[in-house]
């Protein structure tokens, strides 16, 4: 379907107010979680949510090389964010798990996305919230098969 110049630029215009506001809430609830950056969140929410994770299962999720996931995860561990150990089946693997204050950022980043979720879903009725998340999934993925 061919879409109209007028309309191409407004979702332009649209999609950039988009990315500058996440950009500005995501270094908001990095100062709240002790002035951590963008990686060193998507991490601590990754380690959050399984508890205990391979440090290849994270590369694997942010899209980085082991070199400066192990760079990023040292400054973590130094923090006492993180911490690290040998799995119990093979001593090969490397584990990650939240220290105590990941532990308190992994609630801080918790508590920051429910209150924005909140604050955004409100505003539609149950119908409308359901369509805004699918054309949020739809969006992320036409932006991930370009």
């Amino acid at each position: 379907m061919k879409v109209k110049d007028e309309i191409t630029d407004k979702f332009n215009v649209a999609m950039l107010s988009l990315v500058q506001a996440i950009k500005r809430e995501t270094e908001n609830c990095g100062k709240a979680c002790g002035g951590l950056n963008e990686k060193e969140l998507v991490i601590v929410y990754l380690v959050g949510q399984k508890e205990s994770i391979k440090m290849s299962e994270i590369a694997a999720n942010i899209d980085a090389p082991m070199s400066t996931l192990t760079n990023i995860v040292d400054k973590l561990v130094e923090k006492k964010i993180l911490s690290r150990g040998h799995s119990s089946e093979d001593r090969r693997v490397i584990n990650v798990f939240l220290d105590s204050m990941g532990k308190t950022a992994y609630k801080t980043i918790i508590n920051q996305n429910k209150k924005l979720s909140e604050s955004f879903l409100s505003q539609f009725d149950d119908k409308t919230q359901g369509l805004v998340i699918k054309h949020i999934h739809v969006l992320a993925s036409s932006l991930n098969n370009t």
